[in-house]
C-alpha cells in the first residue's frame, strides 16, 4: 500500500474503532465492493463472545466513501482488488489484506 492507501485504511480503523459501541476485545471488518454497492461484515469479539450484529455508531456513508477511495487508488495503480478484510485485536497491529 502506498501513503494514501494507508491514509485510507486509517481513517477506516478509527472511524471503525470509535464506533463499536460496546467496546470490544478484536474485530474483523470484510467488504466485498460490487458495481454500485458494497457488502460488509462486522464481527466483533468481546470477552470470548463473537457478534455480527454489534451496535455501531458510525456513518455508514464516510465509510462506503473511504472504501471506494481506498478501491480508486488500487485501480488507479492497476491493482484490481473486490475484497478486503481488516482484523485488529486489543493491543496489536491493524492488519488489512487485500483480495483479488
Amino acid at each position: 500500500m502506498i501513503t494514501q492507501d494507508l491514509q485510507l485504511a486509517k481513517q477506516i480503523f478509527e472511524l471503525l474503532d470509535a464506533g463499536i459501541v460496546d467496546g470490544y476485545d478484536s474485530f474483523c471488518y470484510e467488504v466485498v465492493v460490487s458495481v454500485g454497492y458494497m457488502e460488509t461484515v462486522l464481527t466483533v469479539e468481546k470477552e470470548g463472545g463473537q457478534v455480527t450484529d454489534a451496535e455501531t455508531d458510525y456513518n455508514g456513508a464516510i465509510l462506503y466513501r473511504l472504501v471506494k477511495e481506498l478501491r480508486a487508488c488500487a485501480i488507479r495503480r492497476g491493482e484490481n482488488w473486490n475484497s478486503f478484510v481488516m482484523t485488529y485485536t486489543r493491543g496489536g497491529q491493524v492488519k488489512t489484506k487485500l483480495n483479488v
